[in-house]
């Protein structure tokens, strides 16, 4: 009987593709799921995981500052809440963010004297703005006894934290017309003088205070129209922290 002829094996030489189609499904898994992770809103998960916890009276994430795996004390669940030292969500300054709090606080309590008090801030710095009609009549660098009021409270708050304050007087761009004052340079300077001796008679410590007068040369809106150089006269007292030294 004749035997049957053995047909070479086909040598596949195209097998390599398969691993490398498994390794581009892989690495593209990987990316959906860390670009997946990266969206996750940590307020929305804090809240959600709050909430539940009260529900069940079960723990299902580790309290801050513990790992999420035994042993990884590096591993937090949550961003830990800022240090004295450290900075807050806003990238503030741990003293500064308490302060802003504490100020809201107050404004919260005071809503009539303390309404047109503004909290804001900027870069790591707190900035407390108000109107220049809150403080002082129109051309005049004399505080208004309703501007004591206004003040007066917010002193109290700033003696018992250890910062710096810079009292910065702004104006508009409309030319100033008195004998007293040649130039917007001398009406804010003045301004923001008389603000900084209030503060010091009302016991901030003098090292830590500081006046400057920009006239109309930061303005936050535009001159062209009434709103915008309301605005633009104001008196900022900028709080930053202290050095250590002060």
């Amino acid at each position: 009987m004749a035997r049957k002829k053995k047909h070479p094996e086909h040598v596949n030489h195209e097998r390599w593709l398969v691993s490398y189609a498994d390794f581009i499904t892989l690495l593209f898994a990987f990316f959906v799921v860390m670009f997946a992770v990266s969206q996750v809103d940590t307020k929305k998960l804090g809240r959600f995981t709050q909430s539940f916890q009260q529900a069940v009276g079960i723990e299902i994430l580790p309290s801050s500052g513990k790992g999420l795996l035994a042993g990884d004390p590096n591993m937090q669940s949550e961003p830990a809440p800022p240090k004295a030292d450290g900075k807050g969500g806003n990238g503030l300054p741990g003293e500064l963010e308490s302060l802003r709090t504490e100020l809201n606080i107050l404004k919260a309590q005071k809503k009539e004297e303390l309404a047109k008090l503004q909290v804001l801030v900027r870069k790591n710095e707190l900035v407390l703005r108000l109107a220049d009609n809150v403080l002082f009549e129109s051309g005049y660098a004399v505080l208004q006894e309703p501007a004591r009021k206004v003040l007066r409270p917010v002193v109290d708050i700033l003696k018992t934290v250890k910062v710096s304050v810079r009292v910065e007087g702004h104006t508009d761009s409309v030319p100033i017309h008195s004998s007293r004052w040649s130039s917007n340079w001398e009406l804010s300077t003045a301004r923001s003088t008389a603000v900084v001796f209030f503060m010091l008679d009302s016991g901030i410590a003098p090292p830590r205070m500081s006046a400057a007068g920009y006239g109309q040369h930061q303005p936050i809106a535009s001159n062209d129209s009434e709103d915008g150089r309301s605005k633009n006269r104001r008196v900022d007292l900028v709080i930053s922290v202290s050095d250590p030294q002060s």
